[in-house]
């Protein structure tokens, strides 16, 4: 059971590298698309000086917001019409890799307390 742990681990860091690396090519990207949620730029302005990491973070939270997008409009804090302009493809991509992190995390988990 702990080798399939360990394979869930894996899958998880190698998720997380490639999120790593939409952070550092495509997030100046994403986020001028979403120019004018409220969520977006209070996220900007509270990780722009934390370097990579907050690179990383705000790219997560970028997932959330694509991945769930009617909480958030509905609560004011993010542009319908932005989200339904948002490229197809960058945005499947976003979300696989939210969800991607999350379900191997969970299953690393869940798996190496067996």
């Amino acid at each position: 059971m702990k080798v399939v742990a360990v394979c869930f681990f894996f899958l998880a860091i190698v998720a997380f590298l490639v999120q790593m690396y939409v952070a550092i090519r495509h997030l100046d990207e994403v986020e001028g698309l979403l120019s004018k949620s409220d969520f977006v730029l209070g996220n900007r302005k509270l990780y722009l000086h934390a370097g990579l990491l907050g690179k990383i973070m705000r790219i997560c939270t970028i997932s959330t917001l694509l991945t769930t997008p009617y909480l958030f409009v509905r609560k004011g804090l993010d542009d319908e019409a932005q989200l339904q302009n948002f490229p197809a493809p960058m945005k499947r991509l976003l979300v696989v890799l939210g969800c991607t992190m999350c379900i191997f995390s969970a299953a690393f988990l869940a798996l190496w307390s067996f």
